[in-house]
């Protein structure tokens, strides 16, 4: 086959793979509120289905990089796969919400692979066409999103939850044989020192952290217990020695020097803030549809549908600009769209009359979250791009840190929303308030955008 087709045949792969791994994302929100029902969970525990994704993902992502980079992109690619499949057959026969937070966990070991190993293998075999590729990439996990909501509605309306991780089964298993087939074989295996401990001490600290929200909101009273502030300075402790041991380590899963670069710390600091919003947030979107408004499992997940439609389409269309626009000015209207949208979701009133025509609150949510959509594909290009020209020399494992911190932000997001949830009679006057709160948090990161290195450069 010749190496101009194999190139996008390529392509076509580690898109599938992006693409399995989304659409599993938006599916399990669409089925949160269901899944709580089925297996009798509180709302705290039933949040860590999200977030013990979001946790093994953000401790894998910077190592999976590294791995990747010295490993080879074929190898691990596929054991991604492997584990990723065989886990969410796992998930599907969870007995308890227990065993389903631990399978997910396993179910994230293999995913978090998926976008540093993907992005490596794409700008492996389009070096000369770098920045576009992985923007147009970027298009592909939005476009889970369209499929997910949608896909998931129709399955809880006919089949029980665990259908939502079976459809997983038949598409891991074609991109596994396709890996196969198509990339092309790995050179040989390079040993490289892992820092296992470090990783520990990032797991424990995340843990603390996260069994510290899932207390004070499963029972408001625990604030006032010694042990939940125990666990709380216990990772904070953690912190103390994990940067300690990072610091000594000669390989460290956290360069520390990076974090005595301002653009680093910058584009970093935007990316926590970026998956608070999209990993975190958004991910209540289909709960805040039924729990709020009573809405179905199909049209909760249509919400995320719109979102995904205005993030691929703005995304797709943001990427062939790069190197006009640079990456500020996409960031800066990207956040101010996310900003103005989320706003509008805590001020506006549920019905709107507009020219006499009564618009229901479920198509007002819609429309607000497909702008949203709009700002985070109009901002995720160029923050992707920003973060690899920091080490474009390593595009797995900056891929991987930049992930790790979205990650974070997502984990953080979501138990912090769990938590104020818990603190309200109304759930909806809850909402509102974690709305406005992001919206202010959005508004005022956009001055730190001037911080981002301007890519038009680059570009010429």
């Amino acid at each position: 086959m010749q190496k101009e087709n194999r190139k996008y045949l390529v392509f076509s792969i580690t898109s599938l793979s992006l693409l399995v791994s989304s659409s599993n994302s938006t599916i399990v929100a669409t089925a949160l509120p269901t899944i709580q029902r089925s297996l009798k969970a509180d709302l705290s525990w039933t949040a860590w289905i999200i977030t013990a994704y979001q946790l093994m993902t953000l401790i894998m992502l910077p190592v999976m990089g590294r791995i990747s980079d010295q490993w080879g992109r074929k190898r691990v690619f596929m054991v991604c796969i492997t584990i990723f499949t065989a886990s969410s057959l796992l998930c599907a026969f969870s007995a308890n919400i227990y065993w389903l937070i631990l399978f997910r966990f396993l179910q994230a070991l293999g995913g978090s692979g998926f976008m540093p190993t993907s992005m490596g293998i794409v700008g492996d075999y389009f070096k000369e066409n770098r920045a576009r590729a992985i923007g147009l990439f970027t298009t592909i996990f939005p476009l889970g999103g369209i499929i997910g909501p949608a896909l998931g509605g129709l399955i809880l309306d006919y089949a029980p939850w665990q259908a939502i991780f079976l459809i997983n089964l038949p598409f891991g298993v074609a991109v596994l044989a396709l890996s196969y087939l198509l990339l092309e074989p790995d050179a040989k295996l390079n040993h490289i020192r892992l820092d296992l401990v470090g990783i520990c001490f990032l797991a424990a600290i995340m843990l603390c952290l996260m069994f510290f929200l899932t207390r004070v909101s499963e029972n408001p009273f625990l604030v006032h217990s010694w042990l939940t502030w125990m666990v709380l300075l216990f990772s904070i402790i953690l912190l103390w020695f994990f940067l300690r041991w990072e610091s000594a380590t000669p390989s460290p899963v956290l360069d520390l020097e990076l974090l005595k670069n301002r653009t680093f710390l910058i584009i970093n600091g935007l990316n926590l803030l970026y998956g608070a919003c999209v990993f975190g947030l958004m991910a209540f979107i289909p709960y805040y549809g039924q729990v709020a408004y009573g809405l179905s499992n199909l049209a909760s997940g249509g919400m995320l549908t719109a979102r995904a439609l205005g993030m691929m389409g703005m995304s797709a269309f943001t990427s062939m600009l790069l190197n006009r626009l640079g990456y500020r000015i996409p960031m800066a209207l990207g956040f101010s769209i996310l900003a103005v949208s989320v706003m509008a979701l805590a001020v506006l009133p549920q019905h709107l009359v507009i020219l006499g025509f009564v618009i229901p609150h479920y198509w007002w949510l819609t429309l607000m979250i497909f702008v949203s959509g709009m700002g985070v594909g109009m901002a995720s290009p160029s923050s992707n791009n920003a973060a690899i020209e920091l080490m474009p020399n390593k595009i797995a494992e900056i891929s991987g840190l930049r992930g790790m911190f979205r990650q974070t932000g997502g984990v953080i997001g979501t138990s912090l929303i769990v938590l104020i949830l818990s603190r309200f009679h109304n759930q909806l006057d809850g909402f509102h308030f974690i709305f406005g709160a992001m919206s202010l948090l959005l508004v005022a990161a956009i001055p730190f955008i001037r911080g981002v290195p301007d890519g038009r450069k680059t570009a010429a």
